[in-house]
C-alpha cells in the first residue's frame, strides 16, 4: 500500500474498537450509510480515500462526526 496520509474521516474509522457482537466499524459504515443515503460500499470508498463524498454528504457527516468538513477529507 502507498505511504498516503490518512484522511481525519478514516482516523476516526481506524479508532473504533476492532470487536463487538456488532462490530463497531460495521455500524459506523452502516451508520454513515444510513445518513448520508447511500451505499455501506460507498461508504467504504470513502474510508480506503478511492472516493469522496459530495459537499452535501461532507456537510452531514461533519456534523455527525463534530470533525469540521473541511478536515474530515484532507
Amino acid at each position: 500500500m502507498e505511504n498516503k496520509k490518512k484522511t481525519r474521516f478514516r482516523q476516526f474509522y481506524d479508532a473504533l474498537p476492532p470487536k463487538a457482537e456488532v462490530a463497531p466499524k460495521t455500524a459506523f459504515v452502516k451508520k454513515i450509510a444510513a445518513l448520508c443515503k447511500v451505499h455501506e460500499v460507498t461508504v467504504r470508498c470513502w474510508i480506503a480515500g478511492t472516493q469522496k463524498p459530495d459537499a452535501l454528504k461532507t456537510s452531514i457527516i461533519s456534523k455527525e462526526l463534530g470533525i469540521p468538513e473541511q478536515e474530515l477529507f484532507t
